[in-house]
């Protein structure tokens, strides 16, 4: 049940985020008000699916990070990048430190035939942190730790592709086809250039800051590897 918890929390604070959503949060407390709603509503759609009688609970941990997210944002103010990576990682520990304390407080029963799960969420989880999750975290780390000038603001720069390369990368360490990893980070790296005549070159270079792009191969390898080993013990 803590893993459908999780999985709730990132379709909720992450997949359902959209950019308009973030951006109304950091200008109106409604827009922190309407994510807290999305988050909790996704929390008690989980919940119902495998544990009705548990939806209360659900309740609770919805309404918890709603006024998390709203003491953040009435209260708290970064000073810079690195403050902001800080800020970041307090306020994903503090969501998943309630749902583990909730959960402790009042353990879930999930309905029979539906508990045998783990795999199956574990993918699901896995393939989900790629995503949004590491878009935000990558970015927060790059800029809290090299400075704000190693990457630009949420928004802006690439996200999507980032996102396809790590799935994309994943997938083949998962499926035990790991040399074909450096082929995925090709295609956005080839730029053509001009040579002398009218011939034309192909010229490799960075599209982001050197540490994005190690630690989201890193993130995505690691992804993969833990995968691995989850689905097939090796």
């Amino acid at each position: 049940m803590f893993t459908l918890m999780i999985l709730a929390h990132l379709l909720g604070d992450y997949l359902f985020q959209f950019d308009t959503i973030a951006r109304w949060k950091s200008r109106s407390l409604w827009g922190v008000v309407v994510h807290g709603g999305i988050v909790t509503l996704t929390t008690i759609a989980v919940t119902l699916v495998v544990a009705p009688a548990w939806w209360l609970n659900a309740l609770w941990i919805g309404l918890s990070h709603t006024l998390i997210d709203i003491v953040r944002a009435r209260l708290v103010r970064a000073k810079n990048a690195t403050w902001d990576l800080v800020l970041l990682l307090l306020d994903q520990a503090l969501h998943i430190a309630i749902i583990a304390l909730i959960m402790k407080w009042r353990p879930a029963t999930p309905l029979s035939g539906r508990s045998d799960l783990s795999k199956w969420l574990a993918l699901v989880i896995g393939y989900l942190l790629l995503l949004q999750p590491a878009w935000v975290l990558l970015r927060f780390i790059v800029r809290g730790i090299w400075g704000a000038a190693a990457a630009p603001h949420l928004g802006v720069g690439e996200k999507y592709e980032p996102m396809i390369e790590r799935v994309l990368i994943a997938s083949f360490v998962l499926s035990g086809q790991i040399a074909l990893v450096p082929l995925v980070l090709l295609p956005r790296r080839l730029t053509a250039v001009r040579i002398q005549g009218n011939g034309l070159g192909v010229l490799v270079q960075l599209t982001s800051h050197w540490a994005e792009t190690l630690l989201s191969v890193l993130l995505a390898a690691g992804v993969g590897l833990a995968l691995r080993i989850i689905l097939w013990g090796r």
